[in-house]
């Protein structure tokens, strides 16, 4: 524990030397008598006293949250030894919510006492932090000296990203052989009706259409089109960054990458994860609700790595991909390399969708709003649709995400697009 002089103490002994300093240069001793009553204020308050003993402990009230969640902290205090005035400030991380002030608190504790005391903070942005480390100050009744220490014992918080319920997502047009949900034109094993046919050797009772069979006078079996899921990969762009956290175009991605996993995985598809930035990180594809929780703690931590080194990436390595997989890249289309390397993806022959965010409106937040900004702003949105209808006429499907639009609303003429009925159509 360091003990240290509080300001008050260095202005009294500022003025006992001005006193002491007037009365030998004027030989005054008024000034010697009125310098005694500083003088022994000032002994007593530097004296020792001995460490006071207490046991600080903190409290959360969650350790895992979603996106805009409140988390309760409290902290209790219990004294051994009287703490005249105890002053306690909980350090926080910058990217948490919370009033000026709430976060430090003075109270007073007497021998064999406890006290409480708790707060809430916002926890606006995903990522991972601890709470727990304490600084503490022991007042002197004088308010000439203060003791100071820290406690540390960090617990962690993890704020996850926010997932929006999705209604309707682009349909593959690349199917697997296990079950899923997607109506496929082979005929087998399944609950969609396909065709009727007459009965032959070996059909299943359970499939005698009855009502074609007395109409026709001879028996009719029905058969049933199978049901197929799919392999989804959602390549995030962490190449590049615009705006700030929350609402940064990395942010929005990853929110609208959770979106998308929930709903394909609700559909029984096969989701894998591919964090294309500093450095290449996947998960294969895969289905159920562990699959979902490692997509989440895989997109978690995303982030932009700064490096010196510009790494050499416009090329994914086949076996991150599986052949048959529809491709969804998610990016604010900064990067040229992330650009070349979608591109690549579906010269390879790849089923690929780019859901392009809108980094003008991220950036928005960021600026004052003069006439400068917002020339500049709109300067880069028509620069940044150039760049979406160059790569439409490269025979991509791009779908444009305005950040202030609901995702689902950008998705839906997609979504509308390539299902069946519109095929046939």
């Amino acid at each position: 524990m360091n003990v240290r002089a509080t300001p008050l103490a260095f202005a009294l002994a500022t003025a006992m030397a001005w006193m002491l300093f007037l009365g030998i240069l004027c030989g005054r001793a008024e000034l010697f008598v009125a310098a005694i009553p500083l003088a022994v204020g000032l002994l007593s308050g530097s004296r020792l006293r001995p460490e006071p003993r207490f046991a600080l402990h903190q409290e959360i009230s969650a350790n895992r949250l979603s996106e805009g969640d409140r988390v309760r902290i409290t902290a209790t205090v219990a004294a051994q030894d009287a703490l005249p005035i105890v002053e306690i400030l909980v350090a926080l991380p910058a990217t948490v919510e919370i009033d000026p002030g709430r976060n430090r608190t003075v109270l007073a504790v007497g021998p064999g006492q406890e006290a409480c005391w708790s707060f809430e903070i916002g926890c606006p942005a995903r990522g991972r932090f601890d709470v727990g480390v304490l600084h503490i100050r022991l007042w002197d009744l004088s308010g000439l000296a203060v003791a100071e220490t820290r406690r540390a014992g960090p617990q962690p918080i993890a704020v996850y990203p926010g997932v929006a319920r999705l209604r309707q997502v682009p349909r593959p047009s690349r199917t697997r052989s296990s079950f899923g949900n997607y109506v496929s034109p082979l005929l087998g094993e399944g609950i969609e009706p396909g065709e009727i046919r007459p009965f032959v050797a070996g059909d299943r009772t359970r499939h005698i259409n009855w009502r074609a069979s007395l109409r026709r006078g001879e028996l009719y079996v029905t058969e049933f089109q199978e049901e197929r899921n799919a392999d989804i990969v959602l390549l995030l762009d962490a190449l590049s960054d615009a705006g700030a956290p929350p609402y940064s175009t990395l942010d929005l991605s990853v929110r609208a990458a959770a979106a998308l996993a929930g709903a394909y995985l609700a559909r029984r598809d096969r989701v894998g994860f591919v964090e294309f930035g500093g450095f290449l990180r996947w998960i294969n594809p895969a289905t159920g609700a562990r699959q979902a929780d490692a997509l989440v703690e895989a997109l978690l931590p995303a982030a932009t790595h700064f490096s010196y080194v510009v790494p050499q990436l416009d090329r994914l390595p086949a076996r991150v991909l599986p052949r048959q997989a529809l491709v969804i890249a998610l990016t604010p289309l900064l990067d040229e390399r992330f650009i070349t390397a979608t591109t690549d993806l579906a010269a390879r022959g790849f089923e690929v969708i780019v859901l392009a965010i809108s980094p003008v409106a991220p950036l928005r937040r960021m600026l004052v709003g003069s006439f400068v900004d917002d020339i500049a702003c709109r300067l880069w949105a028509i620069e940044w649709r150039q760049r979406v209808a160059a790569l439409r006429q490269r025979g991509l499907a791009v779908i444009e995400w305005l950040p202030d639009a609901p995702l689902d609303a950008a998705l839906a003429p997609l979504a509308r697009s390539r299902s069946p009925r519109a095929r046939r159509r």
